[in-house]
């Protein structure tokens, strides 16, 4: 196939200069076949390409030419702890046994590690209090009270250290943190390709800078998919890249592709209501785009949702009209199961005893989310129960409650209509797409990153989107 005016830029840039580049891909517009075609071009300049998580590097490396290295950032950094003669392996319970060694075994630690996997990603002092508290106010991390996070701010320097000198392990925060607290020294290299720019938080970007150290750097990214906010990437992380790249001597070449090869008209037309830098090719079929419509997912087809609650309702309906679905995303076990146990006194509890207590604990912390003017954890909250709150019909004890969240979540990753919320869907597509609780994406409290969830949530669709309910706002 022919490349694209746009591609025509790009690969001109890459042959006839030594620029850095900046690639703002829009969903679908062929960044893949683009990259593949670039590093070609590079002759037998030492390369890597640098992939935002294992499933594009193993893609990647079945199709970059020989020589070009791709490998996760986990992988760089890990590779960067062995080559500096430390003998580890990975344990991803270091953490949590590290705040239980100091605070003790009753202490929740859900909100303490997401506050130290932040910091570690901001490359943040302990002792810098003002940082820290700045993160709990802009990731909205909720404690059981002013008393615990009190504690919990008081612990960081403590716990950094321990998961400094504890070498013999590491987790998945450790293998980018620790080479760059450390500073051992990273491969470098001519050519470093970098993959979902918008994606990255500062120990990232500072990874980067350590192997492209002098050489040329071509990332590619898209501002209007920066999603993943929660958990410490920077929407603005495509500017910062910017910024670090013109303080060395090379120009920079920035680039748009903005023709979607994936989506239909229709969709690229409801799409731009978001994303206005986004078009479709003339050729592209028509496609739907059909509110309020019925929820008749059939094999092979997409359901969407901003929340996680709505995911678990349809899951149940669609298993009792006999058909094949799962849920994707695993991780919900364990939050789900924490919330359960927290005010269970133990698995024979009866589930109306249970749900009262829960409920009692809810309303208080909600209301207390509210005070703190925290709206985003609020909601969050309330999804988890709703969560809980269909699973508490499913069984008549807590232990019931807790082997239905694991038989739905755990293991289940097979069936003929996927289910996901919109985070976990990036990168995937299907013809068809249905979006639930349309109400309620984009939320009214999420500022502009909600509007790229509802642009990354449309542009799965490959030939019909659904909603099932009203079209969604703007925020």
């Amino acid at each position: 196939m022919e490349p694209t005016q746009e591609q025509k830029a790009i690969f001109d840039c890459i042959t006839n200069t030594e620029n850095h580049l900046i690639v703002n891909a829009g969903a679908g517009t062929g960044k893949t076949t683009t990259i593949v075609e670039a590093a070609n071009m590079i002759g037998d300049k030492k390369a890597a390409f640098l992939a935002f998580n294992k499933s594009i590097a193993t893609e990647l490396a079945e199709r970059l030419p020989e020589g070009v290295e791709a490998k996760t950032f986990h992988a760089f950094g890990f590779s960067a702890i062995r080559a500096a003669g430390v003998k580890t392996k990975v344990n991803n319970f270091k953490l949590n046994n590290i705040i239980k060694d100091l605070l003790g075994a009753d202490f929740y630690v859900a909100p303490l590690k997401q506050l130290v996997s932040l910091v570690k990603g901001s490359l943040i002092r302990g002792t810098d209090v003002k940082s820290i508290n700045k993160l709990i106010d802009e990731y909205n991390i909720n404690f059981n009270s002013d008393r615990e996070e009190r504690i919990a701010i008081e612990s960081i320097p403590s716990i950094l250290t321990m998961c400094k000198t504890q070498t013999h392990i590491i987790d998945f925060d450790d293998m980018i943190w620790m080479p760059l607290i450390n500073d051992y020294p990273f491969p470098t290299y001519d050519v470093l390709f970098v993959d979902e720019a918008q994606d990255f938080n500062e120990s990232q970007r500072e990874m980067i800078s350590k192997c492209v150290n002098g050489g040329r750097c071509i990332i590619v990214g898209d501002r209007n998919q920066a999603i993943y906010g929660f958990r410490g990437a920077d929407s603005n992380s495509i500017n910062l890249f910017r910024q670090r790249l013109s303080k060395g001597s090379r120009e920079i070449g920035e680039f748009p592709l903005s023709i979607s090869w994936r989506c239909p008209k229709s969709v690229v037309k409801e799409a731009n209501r978001y994303v206005k830098d986004f078009s479709a090719p003339d050729f592209a079929k028509e496609g739907s785009v059909v509110e309020n419509a019925p929820f008749l997912p059939e094999r092979n087809d997409m359901v969407l949702c901003r929340y996680n609650a709505p995911l678990v309702g349809a899951f149940y309906d669609l298993i009792s009209q006999g058909k094949s679905a799962y849920i994707l995303g695993r991780d919900m076990t364990k939050g789900l199961i924490t919330a359960v146990q927290k005010v269970s006194k133990n698995n024979n509890m009866g589930t109306e005893e249970f749900w009262e207590l829960f409920m009692q604990d809810y309303s208080y912390n909600y209301q207390r989310l509210l005070d703190d003017n925290k709206q985003n954890q609020a909601m969050a909250l309330e999804d988890k129960k709703d969560c809980i709150s269909i699973f508490v019909k499913k069984a008549t004890t807590v232990g019931g409650v807790i082997e239905e969240i694991k038989r739905i979540f755990d293991g289940n990753d097979k069936g003929e209509i996927m289910l996901s919320t919109v985070h976990k869907a990036k990168g995937l597509e299907a013809d068809n797409v249905y979006l639930l609780a349309t109400e309620r994406m984009p939320h009214p409290f999420g500022g502009s990153e909600e509007n790229n969830i509802a642009y990354v949530a449309i542009t799965r669709a490959k030939n019909n989107l659904f909603y099932v309910g009203p079209k969604p706002g703007v925020n």
